[in-house]
């Protein structure tokens, strides 16, 4: 495709650019607030859940057309792309803050988080391939979201994807200082005072949110390397709470942008390419980092 003209590559796959370029400039920010509280391996295994709950939903379509037809028929779901997205959108979601409540009532301090974390994305790699595995279509639909090719994107979840991350966004800037406080230190924000519980239950609300809809659009692929490779090159070099923010949306939309060109000049999927034009800031950040002492 490096011989396509602009016009009819934008004309072709704008939507595609605009998702992959809103994703760089918020999923970060997501990111930014796992690793801060010391949960960054949740950038790795919760969009794992949402693609096999994007696969179950498969699983669960026959039995959906028989009990629940009432509600939303399984012809209006192949008709109709933003229905099928809502569809989808639910199983994404409910496995998603089904994977995130499980590994936050989960987590004890004695060391072994990381070896839950790890365990749960075996289990949510493993449900992923089954759920697909038992569904035909599902499989094709599961292999394409999960291998990255994410060209397909239409007005719909374009429109999906950056109505939520815009609230999320907003969210995340209002209420900054409070979701801060509560998930660096809630032994502190109680006694200052604050409803620690209530912020990180609203903070796990918008990152289950956030990793649902980027699923379904942009893919897992994505949705890995930008909740955790952004906010890793950004920490060092981040003096507050707001300019890491800042760097790490920074640094995705550039890696975005990056990934944009490089896959269409080299003819490679856009989401795997994405996360390579990420990686490249790590060691651009490591020499960095190693210069300034």
């Amino acid at each position: 495709m490096g011989d396509l003209p602009l016009d009819l590559i934008w004309e072709l796959f704008g939507y595609s650019i605009l998702a992959a370029l809103v994703a760089g400039l918020v999923v970060p920010l997501v990111g930014s607030f796992l690793l801060v509280r010391r949960t960054g391996f949740y950038g790795v295994t919760l969009p794992q859940f949402a693609a096999a709950g994007v696969s179950f939903g498969f699983v669960a379509l026959p039995w959906w057309q028989t009990h629940m037809s009432w509600l939303l028929d399984a012809e209006s779901l192949g008709d109709e792309s933003h229905l099928a997205l809502g569809y989808h959108l639910q199983w994404a979601g409910l496995f998603t803050m089904a994977g995130l409540i499980g590994m936050t009532l989960a987590s004890k301090k004695d060391g072994l988080e990381a070896g839950r974390v790890a365990a749960s994305f075996a289990i949510a790699s493993a449900m992923t391939i089954l759920f697909s595995h038992a569904s035909p279509v599902g499989e094709i639909y599961v292999h394409s979201l999960l291998k990255g090719e994410i060209l397909a994107i239409d007005g719909h979840e374009l429109g999906a994807l950056a109505g939520t991350l815009a609230l999320v966004a907003v969210l995340l800037a209002f209420f900054r200082r409070e979701l801060t406080l509560a998930s660096y230190d809630p032994d502190l924000a109680v006694v200052l005072g604050k409803r620690s519980k209530a912020w990180e239950a609203l903070l796990m609300l918008l990152v289950g949110t956030t990793v649902s809809v980027s699923v379904m659009t942009v893919g897992p692929a994505v949705l890995f390397g930008l909740l955790v490779i952004p906010p890793l090159v950004a920490r060092p070099h981040a003096k507050s709470m707001a300019a890491f923010l800042l760097l790490s949306s920074t640094i995705g939309v550039l890696s975005a942008a990056a990934g944009v060109w490089a896959s269409f000049h080299f003819d490679q999927p856009l989401g795997p390419t994405l996360v390579a034009a990420s990686a490249l800031f790590l060691p651009a950040s490591a020499v960095a980092t190693r210069c300034r002492g």
